[in-house]
């Protein structure tokens, strides 16, 4: 039987799924996008990042990152705050919230990423890596 590369990756992604959830609880309040966002925030929390700066970095149109923004807002995760620079704009502050629940995800991802590369050489992961890349850019 010949594997296939999206069959292949779909039931990584439920295994990868089933043990995170088999290990944690899943936290339901918390969507995998908005960890994305508040990883983003907490990179750059020493510039000003604005609603576009995410709508790039996470790849998803205005309208979407708007409701999401909007979401985090409301759970206290983000602050949005109007630019000195540009009335037109909102800056986006991570809450004392957000730098806790994100420095608490960082660890689990911490303690998975070491349980999933167990037995993995360097070598092996960065020709994982690459295969990755490409066949993300085959994509768009």
């Amino acid at each position: 039987m010949e594997r296939k590369i999206p069959f292949e990756i779909k039931t990584l992604d439920n295994m990868i799924n089933r043990k995170i959830f088999e290990t944690e609880k899943p936290d339901k309040s918390i969507s995998h996008v908005h960890v994305s966002i508040l990883k983003y925030l907490y990179q750059n929390r020493d510039k000003t990042v604005y609603q576009s700066d995410i709508e790039r970095k996470i790849g998803v149109r205005r309208s979407t990152i708007s409701g999401i923004l909007k979401t985090m807002e409301k759970m206290g995760f983000i602050k949005r705050v109007d630019s000195d620079v540009d009335a037109r704009k909102k800056e986006i502050f991570l809450t004392n919230k957000s730098i806790n629940k994100y420095k608490e995800i960082q660890k689990k991802v911490t303690w998975f990423e070491t349980l999933l590369t167990n037995g993995i050489s360097y070598e092996e992961l960065n020709v994982f890596f690459k295969v990755i890349d490409k066949l993300k850019e085959n994509l768009k």
